[in-house]
């Protein structure tokens, strides 16, 4: 029977192997996001190899992260976990009336909270009449979202197939990817 995986090692294969540009899109992928007729141009390839260094150096910064995290945390995770196993042993008192207290302290209403069951029906009430405002909310939002991706698909139904509307974008992405060009030779 193997050891269980370290928190660096989960880690490490779930932020940092899949996190490299290689692995998630190929060149002739990143080509492919452009028109046609500029696919094969010297800038695409050189701003693929850009944006590959760029993510390789945040991958890079992850994984120093990640490391100096593991030596340094590793103890002080182990006694904690102990420490929290302890107090579950000893824990009698109820979840919630704890959480409250370590939230608001001496001023927590579990200790003067001592409802009847008319006092807490209209709270029950307000709370549930607060979580189906929350819920009208959120399909409200969603539905702008489904929104917004649909207006994003479309515009870029529109780039692959080369109806575009501003018939000089090919064009500007060119002088922009040349301008991107020469802005990152400056750097380095």
């Amino acid at each position: 029977m193997s050891a269980p995986p370290t928190e660096a090692e989960l880690l490490s294969s779930y932020l940092l192997d899949p996190a490299r540009l290689p692995n998630i899109m190929t060149l002739d992928q990143f080509r492919a996001l452009f028109p046609r007729d500029v696919r094969s141009a010297a800038p695409i390839r050189s701003l693929f190899l850009d944006l590959a260094a760029q993510r390789g150096q945040a991958v890079d910064a992850v994984a120093a992260a990640i490391e100096l995290e593991a030596r340094r945390g590793g103890p002080a995770i182990r006694r904690e976990v102990a420490r929290q196993r302890r107090e579950e042993l000893d824990w009698e008192v109820d979840g919630e009336v704890e959480m409250d207290r370590a939230l608001f302290g001496s001023d927590s209403a579990a200790k003067k909270a001592k409802h009847t069951l008319g006092s807490i029906l209209p709270e029950l009430d307000g709370a549930a009449g607060a979580v189906e405002a929350e819920i009208a909310k959120l399909r409200q939002q969603e539905a702008d979202l489904e929104g917004a991706i649909a207006r994003i698909i479309a515009d870029l139904d529109d780039v692959r197939t080369d109806n575009l509307k501003n018939r000089q974008l090919p064009d500007q992405v060119l002088d922009g990817l040349e301008n991107l060009q020469e802005v990152c030779n400056r750097k380095t």
